[in-house]
């Protein structure tokens, strides 16, 4: 299957991309020669156009001109009230990206149930990390209704938990806070096949 390209890069997304380092991209974009911006936890991102524009002008072939083609996204939903938990899970996905058979991921972001079971039913995700501890629900409910529901019965469910937490809630994978980007992959590896899932 051929890589779909990320509208949103990494500094190494884009180092694979481009078939530089991260070092590279870094100093790049604090020469100014790549336009980027900073999340809230201090990580650069850069938009396709942009990454676009710059590898143009400086005449650097660009990976996906080679695989152009839209294969299908991986559907990614963060039950989270922590706004970093949703950042180090993108940041993990953003790395996996250049591996052609696994495609390119497509992340949502919630902090409640609530907007959760909304984004559950129309965004149908194929991943769902769920946060174990989001105060003010009945959390081991939550699981169970994602495991029931037509919609995402065949979602891979990841639970994130305090280091060392006791856990009884029905999932496929807990990671523990600090969320590491090996944990992200081996709770999310190997990806489903696309072409066996619903659409």
């Amino acid at each position: 299957m051929a890589k779909k390209v990320p509208d949103v890069f990494s500094t190494h997304s884009a180092a694979r991309f481009c078939r530089v380092t991260p070092m590279t991209i870094i100093r790049w974009i604090d020469e100014g020669r790549i336009k980027a911006y900073k999340t809230p936890g201090g990580h650069r991102r850069i938009m396709r156009a942009d990454l676009e524009d710059f590898c143009r002008r400086s005449s650097i072939p660009m990976e996906w001109e080679e695989h152009a083609s839209d294969d299908g996204t991986i559907r990614v939903l963060v039950i989270d009230d922590e706004a970093e938990a949703a950042e180090a899970i993108l940041d993990a996905l953003l790395d996996q990206v250049e591996d052609a058979e696994q495609g390119a991921w497509k992340v949502e972001r919630t902090d409640n149930a609530f907007d959760g079971g909304r984004l559950l039913a129309s965004f149908r995700p194929h991943v769902v990390f769920l946060d174990l501890g989001l105060p003010g629900v009945d959390i081991e409910r939550v699981a169970e209704s994602i495991r029931q529901d037509p919609a995402t019965q065949s979602s891979r469910l990841v639970g994130i938990a305090a280091d060392g937490a006791l856990q009884t809630v029905d999932v496929d994978a807990i990671i523990a806070r600090p969320i590491a980007a090996r944990e992200v992959k081996r709770a999310t590896g190997p990806l489903p096949d696309l072409s066996k899932l619903r659409r």
